[in-house]
Formats: C-alpha cells, sequence, structure tokens
C-alpha cells in the first residue's frame, strides 16, 4: 500500500491553510516547519513529496536553500504562498524554482488546483492560463453569434413553410449549428468562472443531477455508456449552477466514448465523508491515451477522431478543483482507465 502523500508547510503561513490541505480529498500528511534553514533536517527526516512555503523578507536566501533541498531530495513540488499585494513577487520568484504561486486566502477555488499541479510537475502553461483564453474566447465570439443567429431566425421566419421548405430546412440546419457554438461558449464561460470556486454554498444532491443529466440523452440505448448509482450518501456543499453543468458533461463525454466503441461505465458512489463520480474506460483505442494529459482542454478529441466533447474533461476537473475537490486519471494492471472526481461532503 502507498503511503499518503507528505506536505511540508514551511515559514509564517495563515493557520488556516495547513487546516485546508489536510481536508483535501487526496488524504496527506501535513507538518508545519518554522524556517527552511532552521529546520532542514527535520524536513529531510519527513520526506515530503511537496513543499509550501513562505518566503521571508530576504526571498534570495530562502530561493538557494529550497534550490539545496530539490537537489537532496530529487524532483519535489514548490509552491510559494502569497497574498494578492506579493502576487508579482512570488510569481517572479518561482520562474527561477520552477514552482507554483498559491494566492492565500484571496483566491480560494485555486488550492486544490495549485497543490495537484505542483505535485504533477510538468512545464506546461497554469491552469489559469487556459481559464482566462476561455474567458477571451467567449467574449469575442458571442457577439457576433448574436449578430449572426438574429438574421438567420429572422430569415427563417420569412420563408414560406410550403414554398420553401428546402430552403427552411437549410436554414433550421443552419441555426442548429449555431446552437451548438452557443453551447460551447456556455462552457467556456463557466470555465472562466469556476476556477475561483463556488459562488454558492448549498446541499446538492450529486445523483438528482445525474439523473437529470440522463434524464436528458437523445442517443439511443445501445449507444449510451453504463451508469450505476450507488447505495449512499451523494450530498456535497458546492454550487449547483457549477456542479450541474459538470455532471452533464461527464454523462455526455462517457455516453460518446461508448458510442464510439469503448467500454464505458460511470459510477458514483459514497466514500467517507466524500463523493466520487468515477469513468471506467476499456479498449484498444485507450492504448495511446497519456494519462499526463487526460485533462487539457480537446485532448480526448486530439486522441480519439470524430469525438466531440473535448471541454468535457477540462470543465469538470475545474469545477471540482474549483470546489476544493480532487480530479485524478490512472491505468489499472490490465490497461483499463480510470477518471476520478472527488468532492468532499
Amino acid at each position: 500500500m502507498t503511503r499518503a502523500v507528505r506536505i511540508a508547510v514551511v515559514g509564517p503561513v495563515d493557520p488556516r491553510l495547513t487546516s485546508d490541505l489536510r481536508t483535501l480529498p487526496l488524504n496527506p500528511e501535513v507538518r508545519s516547519f518554522g524556517s527552511i534553514h532552521a529546520e532542514s533536517e527535520a524536513m529531510a527526516s519527513f520526506e515530503p513529496d511537496l513543499l509550501v512555503a513562505h518566503l521571508s523578507e530576504q526571498p534570495a536566501e530562502d530561493v538557494g536553500a529550497l534550490r539545496l533541498l530539490r537537489n537532496i531530495w530529487g524532483r519535489i513540488g514548490i509552491v510559494l504562498v502569497t497574498d494578492v499585494a506579493g502576487e508579482i513577487d512570488a510569481s517572479a520568484v518561482s520562474q527561477r524554482l520552477d514552482a507554483r504561486v498559491l494566492v492565500y486566502p484571496d483566491k480560494p477555488g485555486l488550492l486544490a488546483a495549485t497543490i495537484e499541479q505542483a505535485l504533477l510537475g510538468g512545464d506546461r502553461p497554469r491552469t489559469d492560463v487556459f481559464h482566462d483564453l476561455a474567458h477571451g474566447m467567449a467574449d469575442e465570439i458571442n457577439n457576433p453569434l448574436l449578430y449572426v443567429s438574429g438574421h438567420l431566425q429572422l430569415l427563417h421566419a420569412n420563408l414560406d413553410p410550403n414554398l420553401e421548405r428546402d430552403r427552411r430546412e437549410q436554414v433550421r440546419a443552419a441555426l442548429d449549428g449555431v446552437h451548438r457554438i452557443q453551447e460551447t461558449l456556455d462552457r467556456l464561460r463557466l470555465l472562466s468562472t469556476a476556477t475561483q470556486g463556488p459562488r454558492r454554498q448549498d446541499e446538492v444532491d450529486l445523483a438528482d443531477l445525474v439523473q437529470t443529466a440522463l434524464a436528458a440523452r437523445i442517443e439511443s440505448p445501445d449507444e449510451t455508456a453504463r451508469v450505476t448509482i450507488a447505495p449512499g450518501a451523494h450530498v456535497v456543499t458546492g454550487d449547483a449552477d457549477q456542479l450541474a453543468p459538470a455532471l452533464a458533461e461527464m454523462v455526455r463525454f462517457a455516453d460518446a466514448m461508448s458510442a464510439a466503441g469503448t467500454a464505458t461505465e460511470l459510477t458514483l458512489e459514497a466514500l467517507a465523508g466524500a463523493a466520487r463520480l468515477r469513468v471506467t474506460l476499456r479498449g484498444q483505442a485507450l492504448a495511446q491515451w497519456r494519462l499526463p494529459h487526460t485533462f487539457e482542454p480537446f485532448y480526448p478529441s486530439r486522441l480519439l477522431r470524430g469525438h466531440g466533447h473535448g471541454l468535457g474533461l477540462f470543465l469538470t476537473q475545474t469545477v471540482v478543483l474549483g470546489h476544493g475537490g480532487q480530479a485524478t486519471s490512472r491505468r489499472t494492471v490490465d490497461g483499463t482507465l480510470q477518471i476520478d472526481f472527488v468532492l468532499v461532503r
């Protein structure tokens, strides 16, 4: 059995941070240390997987110490904690350390995402870069799309349904295409807001949200994934306006994978203090699936030609991490791909 992830919290951080780290779904072992310099031996004995550090007033010395510790311990994730006022300075230092910056507690939705990114490593752009891109794309496309939609609706209304039936069908097909673009824009808008965490704190029954998504299916039964809602309590605290579309995306994603010939099962089950939504995928087409790319925008579309739900995993990950949850992917010994989304109660 693998040990729990170990996180060393170093320096005068907000006392709430240690508690918030302990409540993350990955259930880490968290220990606090007063100084990078004075307690390096104690930290070495702890053997942390991740350092969460607040830089002192002399960051140059801290940078040198962190580099030394990384050389001794090998590849270890580093997160620099700061407030909004120190974000720019911390960002400059983070580039020298290949570290992540956590603005705490001013941006509560970023805690789980930052910790997960630091543990995974990699040199891809930060998640918030994708979110800013999503927001900009939605704004850029929305106005001309509304203009086109309005003209198409007017044209459709002015065509005689008896004498110009073919032209009306062509315009209706174009309107359907506009509607699909609008749905994509709605996903992008959700991405741009979900990173900041839930806007509301309600009791949300995930089983009800899954049932609602299932009722909206339009595919034939032989093209849909198997969905199981296990017995137990599936109520979490969060924003239903964010969680509902996220779970609906997972139902659509699972159905699309099933229709593409991949044996797919979606399961909602209760864990101790949490609820887990698991997508299980089996099939030869998954042999080329690279786990580190699982939640990248449109990765399924790039890997599986004809798959049209490339934002689903990325959107659901964003919502789950914004709620302080966890999103992971792994491959079992028999080649099965498991994608898990865990939300704490």
